[in-house]
C-alpha cells in the first residue's frame, strides 16, 4: 500500500510558498495567489506548513487548523502573549486584553508573525495606505473580511519598533504580508 502526501507538505511545494511569502514581505501589499500550489488546503495550513517546524511555537486559540493539519505541522503550542506564530480568525475584533509577543530590545526578531485570516485581498471594504521599506511612495490596497480594530491595535504593538508583530493576511487562496516597519495610514472602512 503506497502513502499519499498532499502536496503542501512536500518540500517542492514549501520552497514555492517560501518564495512567495518572501516576495510579499519585500514588496508590503503585494498579493500572492498560492491556489496552484494548495490542492485540498487553505493559503493559511500552506502558510504554516511552509514555515513551521519543531523548533518553533504557535498559537491557535481561535482553531482555524483541523487536527490532522495541527499535528503535521510538529510545532509546539503557545498561548498567544508568548508564541512565535499566532494565527487568528480576523472577521472578529480582538479579544480584550490580546497582544502578540512584540520582541525586547536586545532581540526585536522575537517578535511573534500574527496570521490573520480574513475574505478578500485587493478589494473590499477596509483600505489601507502603506508606506515604508519596500513600497515606492505609498501603496493604496483594499481588504474585505478583516476587522478594523486589527490595525488600529497593530499601530500600538509597531510604535516602538524593531518592537512589534509582522503582518500576514490571508484568505482561502491568497496572502499578503505587512512587516513592522511599514507604516499603515489613511485607514478607511466604506461602510
Amino acid at each position: 500500500m503506497m502513502i499519499t502526501v498532499d502536496a503542501i507538505w512536500q518540500a517542492e511545494t514549501q520552497q514555492k510558498i517560501f518564495h512567495a511569502l518572501l516576495n510579499c514581505m519585500s514588496l508590503p501589499g503585494e498579493i500572492a495567489d498560492l491556489s496552484h500550489y494548495l490542492g485540498k488546503s487553505s493559503a493559511l495550513v500552506g502558510v504554516l506548513a511552509t514555515l513551521l517546524d519543531g523548533t518553533v511555537s504557535l498559537s491557535d486559540e481561535d482553531g482555524l487548523i483541523s487536527k490532522n493539519d495541527r499535528h503535521l505541522l510538529q510545532a509546539s503550542t503557545a498561548p498567544s502573549a508568548i508564541a512565535n506564530f499566532v494565527i487568528k480568525d480576523a472577521t472578529k475584533p480582538p479579544q480584550d486584553g490580546f497582544s502578540p509577543n512584540l520582541g525586547e530590545l536586545p532581540n526585536p526578531e522575537k517578535g511573534a508573525t500574527l496570521i490573520l485570516q480574513g475574505e478578500t485581498l485587493g478589494i473590499g471594504d477596509l483600505s489601507l495606505q502603506l508606506t515604508g521599506p519596500g513600497v515606492n511612495g505609498a501603496r493604496q490596497t483594499s481588504i474585505m473580511g478583516f476587522h478594523s480594530e486589527w490595525f488600529m491595535y497593530r499601530q500600538q504593538w509597531v510604535e516602538n519598533f524593531p518592537l512589534g508583530v509582522d503582518l500576514c493576511l490571508v484568505t482561502s487562496a491568497q496572502i499578503m504580508a505587512i512587516p513592522r516597519s511599514i507604516k499603515i495610514q489613511n485607514l478607511k472602512s466604506k461602510i
